[in-house]
């Protein structure tokens, strides 16, 4: 299984049960029980079993299992600004003005 998610055509609900499935099965290859999970995030092991059923959790909460799992280095990339594929859209990008803010 890869580290990395592919997120393509999720709905926030898939994804959620996704990650949630990945992170328990991360725990499980490393042959870490609920219990030892919560001692090395601070986290209390209902909210960890919550969130291996569930998919529910804080971002906090998530960031700190995903550390500790080993796999918080993959979420720097989550916002990047995504490569051009072509020396036209290359050309496009100089054109257009680049906003500062959110349209909404």
């Amino acid at each position: 299984m890869d580290k990395i998610l592919s997120l393509n055509n999720w709905i926030p609900t898939e994804a959620k049960s996704n990650l949630s499935k990945a992170a328990k099965a991360a725990r499980l290859r490393q042959a870490l029980k609920r219990d030892t999970l919560s001692e090395k995030t601070g986290i209390p092991t209902a909210t960890i079993k919550r969130f291996e059923t569930s998919g529910e959790v804080s971002l906090d909460n998530f960031l700190k299992i995903a550390f500790v799992l080993g796999d918080l280095e993959v979420l720097k990339n989550v916002f990047i600004e995504p490569q051009a594929s072509s020396l036209d859209e290359i050309i496009a990008a100089d054109k257009k003005p680049k906003r500062q803010r959110g349209s909404q």
